[in-house]
Protein backbone atom coordinates (compact mmCIF):
# COMPACT_ATOMS: atom_id res chain seq x y z
CA UNK A 1 0.00 0.00 0.00
CA UNK A 2 2.75 2.45 1.03
CA UNK A 3 4.77 1.53 -2.01
CA UNK A 4 1.80 2.21 -4.25
CA UNK A 5 1.19 5.62 -2.68
CA UNK A 6 4.87 6.49 -3.10
CA UNK A 7 4.73 5.55 -6.76
CA UNK A 8 1.58 7.63 -7.30
CA UNK A 9 3.16 10.63 -5.62
CA UNK A 10 6.24 10.27 -7.78
CA UNK A 11 4.08 10.22 -10.91
CA UNK A 12 2.17 13.30 -9.74
CA UNK A 13 5.36 15.24 -9.02
CA UNK A 14 6.80 14.23 -12.39
CA UNK A 15 3.64 15.37 -14.17
CA UNK A 16 3.66 18.62 -12.20
CA UNK A 17 7.29 19.27 -13.09
CA UNK A 18 6.59 18.52 -16.73
CA UNK A 19 3.62 20.93 -16.64
CA UNK A 20 5.79 23.68 -15.20
CA UNK A 21 8.49 23.15 -17.84
CA UNK A 22 5.96 23.24 -20.68
CA UNK A 23 4.18 26.30 -19.24
CA UNK A 24 7.48 28.15 -18.77
CA UNK A 25 8.59 27.35 -22.30
CA UNK A 26 5.26 28.59 -23.64
CA UNK A 27 5.60 31.90 -21.83
CA UNK A 28 9.19 32.33 -22.99
CA UNK A 29 8.41 31.53 -26.61
CA UNK A 30 5.03 33.10 -27.13
CA UNK A 31 4.21 35.58 -24.40
CA UNK A 32 7.50 37.40 -23.80
CA UNK A 33 7.32 41.15 -24.46
CA UNK A 34 8.16 42.05 -28.06
CA UNK A 35 11.32 44.11 -28.49
CA UNK A 36 11.36 47.21 -30.70
CA UNK A 37 13.75 46.65 -33.60
CA UNK A 38 16.89 48.77 -33.24
CA UNK A 39 17.02 51.61 -35.76
CA UNK A 40 20.15 51.44 -37.91
CA UNK A 41 22.83 54.03 -37.14
CA UNK A 42 23.08 56.83 -39.65
CA UNK A 43 24.98 59.97 -40.58
CA UNK A 44 23.05 63.16 -41.17
CA UNK A 45 23.79 66.70 -42.35
CA UNK A 46 21.49 69.70 -42.62
CA UNK A 47 21.89 72.06 -45.56
CA UNK A 48 23.15 75.57 -44.99
CA UNK A 49 20.27 78.02 -45.26
CA UNK A 50 20.27 81.23 -47.27
CA UNK A 51 20.12 83.17 -44.01
CA UNK A 52 23.46 81.63 -43.00
CA UNK A 53 25.54 83.51 -45.56
CA UNK A 54 25.87 87.13 -46.66
CA UNK A 55 26.55 88.76 -50.03
CA UNK A 56 28.32 92.07 -50.34
CA UNK A 57 30.29 94.18 -52.82
CA UNK A 58 28.99 96.41 -55.60
CA UNK A 59 28.23 93.32 -57.74
CA UNK A 60 27.53 90.94 -54.85
CA UNK A 61 30.88 89.44 -55.79
CA UNK A 62 31.76 88.38 -52.24
CA UNK A 63 30.04 85.71 -50.15
CA UNK A 64 30.66 85.46 -46.41
CA UNK A 65 29.67 82.21 -44.72
CA UNK A 66 30.40 80.11 -41.60
CA UNK A 67 32.57 77.03 -42.05
CA UNK A 68 30.85 75.04 -39.29
CA UNK A 69 27.32 74.86 -40.70
CA UNK A 70 27.79 72.29 -43.42
CA UNK A 71 29.34 72.32 -46.86
CA UNK A 72 29.42 75.34 -49.16
CA UNK A 73 30.71 75.67 -52.71
CA UNK A 74 30.54 79.18 -54.18
CA UNK A 75 30.56 79.25 -57.97
CA UNK A 76 29.69 81.72 -60.71
CA UNK A 77 25.92 81.61 -60.33
CA UNK A 78 25.23 79.44 -57.31
CA UNK A 79 26.04 78.95 -53.67
CA UNK A 80 25.86 75.16 -53.37
CA UNK A 81 25.36 73.14 -50.21
CA UNK A 82 24.00 69.67 -49.43
CA UNK A 83 21.84 67.69 -47.03
CA UNK A 84 21.87 63.97 -46.44
CA UNK A 85 20.84 61.04 -44.28
CA UNK A 86 22.71 57.81 -44.94
CA UNK A 87 22.59 54.60 -42.95
CA UNK A 88 25.81 52.99 -41.76
CA UNK A 89 26.11 49.49 -43.21
CA UNK A 90 29.10 47.67 -41.75
CA UNK A 91 31.08 44.82 -43.26
CA UNK A 92 31.07 42.03 -40.66
CA UNK A 93 34.43 40.77 -41.92
CA UNK A 94 36.20 44.14 -41.97
CA UNK A 95 36.12 47.21 -39.77
CA UNK A 96 34.71 49.68 -42.25
CA UNK A 97 31.40 50.82 -43.66
CA UNK A 98 30.11 49.67 -47.01
CA UNK A 99 28.65 51.72 -49.83
CA UNK A 100 25.16 50.50 -50.62
CA UNK A 101 22.18 51.19 -52.84
CA UNK A 102 19.71 53.75 -51.52
CA UNK A 103 17.66 52.43 -48.61
CA UNK A 104 14.22 53.61 -47.53
CA UNK A 105 14.61 56.79 -45.51
CA UNK A 106 17.95 57.76 -47.05
CA UNK A 107 18.45 60.94 -49.08
CA UNK A 108 21.24 63.09 -50.45
CA UNK A 109 20.29 66.41 -52.03
CA UNK A 110 22.32 69.19 -53.56
CA UNK A 111 20.84 72.61 -52.68
CA UNK A 112 21.48 75.49 -55.10
CA UNK A 113 20.90 79.15 -54.20
CA UNK A 114 20.86 81.44 -57.22
CA UNK A 115 23.16 84.35 -56.36
CA UNK A 116 22.02 86.38 -59.38
CA UNK A 117 18.47 86.69 -58.06
CA UNK A 118 17.53 89.09 -55.29
CA UNK A 119 15.71 86.57 -53.10
CA UNK A 120 18.30 83.79 -53.69
CA UNK A 121 15.74 81.23 -54.96
CA UNK A 122 16.49 77.66 -53.93
CA UNK A 123 16.56 74.56 -56.12
CA UNK A 124 17.07 70.99 -54.92
CA UNK A 125 18.69 68.15 -56.91
CA UNK A 126 18.21 64.55 -55.73
CA UNK A 127 21.69 63.06 -56.13
CA UNK A 128 20.56 59.47 -55.69
CA UNK A 129 18.02 59.86 -58.47
CA UNK A 130 20.40 61.72 -60.78
CA UNK A 131 23.10 59.07 -60.40
CA UNK A 132 20.57 56.25 -60.71
CA UNK A 133 19.44 57.70 -64.05
CA UNK A 134 23.05 57.45 -65.18
CA UNK A 135 23.53 53.90 -63.85
CA UNK A 136 20.91 51.94 -61.88
CA UNK A 137 23.59 50.27 -59.76
CA UNK A 138 25.63 53.36 -58.89
CA UNK A 139 25.41 55.73 -55.92
CA UNK A 140 27.18 59.01 -55.09
CA UNK A 141 30.00 58.85 -52.54
CA UNK A 142 31.64 62.31 -52.55
CA UNK A 143 31.11 65.88 -53.74
CA UNK A 144 34.02 67.37 -55.69
CA UNK A 145 33.12 70.87 -56.93
CA UNK A 146 32.33 73.03 -59.94
CA UNK A 147 33.61 72.55 -63.48
CA UNK A 148 32.88 74.62 -66.57
CA UNK A 149 32.81 73.51 -70.19
CA UNK A 150 32.40 76.67 -72.25
CA UNK A 151 29.32 78.29 -70.63
CA UNK A 152 27.87 75.14 -69.07
CA UNK A 153 28.21 74.57 -65.33
CA UNK A 154 28.81 71.03 -64.07
CA UNK A 155 29.32 69.69 -60.57
CA UNK A 156 31.78 66.86 -60.10
CA UNK A 157 30.70 63.75 -58.19
CA UNK A 158 32.59 60.64 -57.16
CA UNK A 159 30.34 57.62 -57.59
CA UNK A 160 30.66 53.87 -57.04
CA UNK A 161 29.26 51.12 -59.27
CA UNK A 162 27.80 48.31 -57.12
CA UNK A 163 26.97 45.93 -59.96
CA UNK A 164 29.65 43.60 -58.58
CA UNK A 165 29.80 44.33 -54.86
CA UNK A 166 32.97 42.27 -54.46
CA UNK A 167 34.74 44.40 -57.05
CA UNK A 168 33.36 47.90 -56.63
CA UNK A 169 34.53 50.48 -59.15
CA UNK A 170 34.75 54.24 -58.55
CA UNK A 171 34.78 57.06 -61.06
CA UNK A 172 34.21 60.80 -61.41
CA UNK A 173 31.14 61.98 -63.30
CA UNK A 174 29.67 65.42 -63.93
CA UNK A 175 26.20 66.67 -63.02
CA UNK A 176 24.81 69.33 -65.38
CA UNK A 177 23.30 71.83 -62.94
CA UNK A 178 20.70 73.04 -65.45
CA UNK A 179 19.46 69.76 -66.96
CA UNK A 180 20.26 67.74 -63.78
CA UNK A 181 21.74 65.01 -65.99
CA UNK A 182 24.88 63.08 -65.04
CA UNK A 183 27.36 62.71 -67.90
CA UNK A 184 30.88 61.51 -68.71
CA UNK A 185 33.51 63.50 -70.54
CA UNK A 186 36.42 62.30 -72.67
CA UNK A 187 39.71 62.19 -70.77
CA UNK A 188 41.17 65.07 -72.75
CA UNK A 189 38.26 67.43 -71.98
CA UNK A 190 39.52 70.77 -70.67
CA UNK A 191 37.58 72.27 -67.81
CA UNK A 192 37.49 75.70 -66.30
CA UNK A 193 37.40 75.77 -62.50
CA UNK A 194 36.65 78.27 -59.75
CA UNK A 195 40.28 78.40 -58.68
CA UNK A 196 41.34 79.72 -62.11
CA UNK A 197 40.88 83.06 -60.38
CA UNK A 198 44.27 82.54 -58.69
CA UNK A 199 46.23 82.24 -61.96
CA UNK A 200 47.64 85.77 -62.01
CA UNK A 201 48.51 85.68 -58.30
CA UNK A 202 50.33 82.37 -58.78
CA UNK A 203 53.08 84.17 -60.72
CA UNK A 204 54.25 85.20 -57.26
CA UNK A 205 55.03 83.51 -53.95
CA UNK A 206 51.86 85.00 -52.45
CA UNK A 207 50.66 81.65 -51.07
CA UNK A 208 53.73 81.24 -48.83
CA UNK A 209 53.51 84.86 -47.70
CA UNK A 210 49.84 84.51 -46.77
CA UNK A 211 50.54 81.22 -45.01
CA UNK A 212 53.10 83.03 -42.84
CA UNK A 213 50.31 85.46 -41.91
CA UNK A 214 48.05 82.59 -40.83
CA UNK A 215 45.79 82.36 -43.91
CA UNK A 216 45.18 79.58 -46.39
CA UNK A 217 46.20 80.15 -50.00
CA UNK A 218 43.22 81.99 -51.50
CA UNK A 219 41.81 80.24 -54.53
CA UNK A 220 38.31 81.64 -54.50
CA UNK A 221 38.13 81.50 -50.70
CA UNK A 222 39.86 83.33 -47.86
CA UNK A 223 40.09 81.39 -44.60
CA UNK A 224 42.47 81.12 -41.66
CA UNK A 225 44.82 78.14 -41.34
CA UNK A 226 43.72 77.27 -37.78
CA UNK A 227 47.15 75.70 -37.21
CA UNK A 228 48.88 75.92 -33.88
CA UNK A 229 51.52 78.62 -33.98
CA UNK A 230 49.93 80.27 -37.04
CA UNK A 231 47.51 82.72 -35.45
CA UNK A 232 45.98 84.86 -38.23
CA UNK A 233 47.43 88.36 -38.42
CA UNK A 234 44.70 90.98 -37.72
CA UNK A 235 46.95 93.86 -38.77
CA UNK A 236 45.97 93.84 -42.45
CA UNK A 237 44.08 96.27 -44.66
CA UNK A 238 41.23 93.83 -45.21
CA UNK A 239 39.93 94.54 -41.71
CA UNK A 240 40.24 98.29 -42.13
CA UNK A 241 38.15 98.10 -45.31
CA UNK A 242 35.63 95.60 -43.87
CA UNK A 243 35.75 95.80 -40.04
CA UNK A 244 33.02 93.19 -39.58
CA UNK A 245 35.17 90.53 -41.21
CA UNK A 246 37.86 90.42 -38.53
CA UNK A 247 35.77 88.75 -35.84
CA UNK A 248 34.05 86.42 -38.30
CA UNK A 249 37.21 85.18 -40.04
CA UNK A 250 39.50 85.04 -37.03
CA UNK A 251 37.21 84.12 -34.13
CA UNK A 252 34.06 82.60 -35.62
CA UNK A 253 35.54 80.30 -38.28
CA UNK A 254 33.90 81.98 -41.29
CA UNK A 255 35.23 82.08 -44.85
CA UNK A 256 35.10 84.76 -47.53
CA UNK A 257 34.34 83.46 -51.03
CA UNK A 258 34.84 85.26 -54.33
CA UNK A 259 32.54 84.64 -57.28
CA UNK A 260 34.83 83.89 -60.25
CA UNK A 261 32.52 85.44 -62.84
CA UNK A 262 32.42 88.79 -61.01
CA UNK A 263 36.15 89.24 -60.32
CA UNK A 264 38.92 88.63 -62.87
CA UNK A 265 42.24 86.96 -61.95
CA UNK A 266 43.99 90.32 -62.42
CA UNK A 267 41.51 92.12 -60.15
CA UNK A 268 41.83 89.37 -57.58
CA UNK A 269 45.63 89.61 -57.44
CA UNK A 270 45.55 93.40 -57.10
CA UNK A 271 42.96 93.06 -54.32
CA UNK A 272 45.09 90.49 -52.47
CA UNK A 273 48.16 92.71 -52.61
CA UNK A 274 46.26 95.52 -50.92
CA UNK A 275 44.03 93.51 -48.57
CA UNK A 276 46.90 91.59 -46.98
CA UNK A 277 49.34 94.48 -46.73
CA UNK A 278 49.93 95.77 -43.19
CA UNK A 279 47.33 98.34 -42.17
CA UNK A 280 48.14 101.71 -43.68
CA UNK A 281 50.48 100.31 -46.33
CA UNK A 282 49.68 100.00 -50.01
CA UNK A 283 51.09 96.62 -51.02
CA UNK A 284 51.97 93.23 -49.64
CA UNK A 285 55.56 92.35 -50.58
CA UNK A 286 55.67 89.31 -52.87
CA UNK A 287 58.22 88.07 -55.40
CA UNK A 288 58.01 86.47 -58.81
CA UNK A 289 58.43 82.71 -58.93
CA UNK A 290 61.05 81.04 -61.10
CA UNK A 291 60.22 78.13 -63.37
CA UNK A 292 61.07 75.73 -60.53
CA UNK A 293 58.41 77.41 -58.37
CA UNK A 294 60.86 79.03 -55.97
CA UNK A 295 60.76 82.77 -55.26
CA UNK A 296 63.13 85.07 -57.14
CA UNK A 297 64.43 88.42 -55.85
CA UNK A 298 62.15 90.38 -58.19
CA UNK A 299 59.21 92.05 -56.45
CA UNK A 300 55.82 91.88 -58.17
CA UNK A 301 53.73 94.99 -57.43
CA UNK A 302 50.60 94.54 -59.54
CA UNK A 303 48.82 92.30 -62.04
CA UNK A 304 50.52 93.94 -65.02
CA UNK A 305 53.93 92.99 -63.64
CA UNK A 306 52.64 89.50 -62.83
CA UNK A 307 51.46 88.97 -66.41
CA UNK A 308 54.74 90.30 -67.79
CA UNK A 309 56.57 87.87 -65.49
CA UNK A 310 54.52 84.97 -66.81
CA UNK A 311 55.34 85.99 -70.38
CA UNK A 312 59.02 85.75 -69.47
CA UNK A 313 58.56 82.36 -67.78
CA UNK A 314 56.52 80.18 -70.17
CA UNK A 315 57.16 76.97 -68.20
CA UNK A 316 55.71 78.55 -65.07
CA UNK A 317 52.79 79.98 -67.04
CA UNK A 318 52.04 76.57 -68.54
CA UNK A 319 52.09 74.98 -65.09
CA UNK A 320 49.76 77.63 -63.64
CA UNK A 321 47.25 78.13 -66.42
CA UNK A 322 46.92 74.55 -67.61
CA UNK A 323 43.20 73.78 -67.76
CA UNK A 324 42.08 70.82 -65.69
CA UNK A 325 41.42 67.70 -67.75
CA UNK A 326 39.04 64.85 -67.02
CA UNK A 327 42.05 62.56 -66.48
CA UNK A 328 43.62 65.05 -64.06
CA UNK A 329 46.54 65.99 -66.31
CA UNK A 330 47.79 69.44 -67.30
CA UNK A 331 47.18 70.76 -70.75
CA UNK A 332 49.93 70.68 -73.34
Amino acid sequence: MNKQVFRNRKVVWSLLLLFLVITGAYFLLFLKPSQTPKEPEYRMRTAMGKSDFQLFGDQNQYVLAPSNKGSLFVSKTYAITDEYKTFIVEDEKKLHTLPHLQMEGEYWNLILYNLDKEDLPERKIDLYRAVRSYNQKSVPTRLIGSYYVEDTHYFGLKIVDLTDEENRSYKTVYLNLETEEVVDFPKDTRFGMNDDIKNTASASNYSKVLSSLGYLRPENEIATTKLEGHAPDPNINLYSLYPDLEDKLINQDWSLYIRPDKVTPDEWFDALLHWFAPKGEDLLTVYGRNDDGEASDVQIRNSQEANAWLEQHPALRKKITGDYRADGSDKE
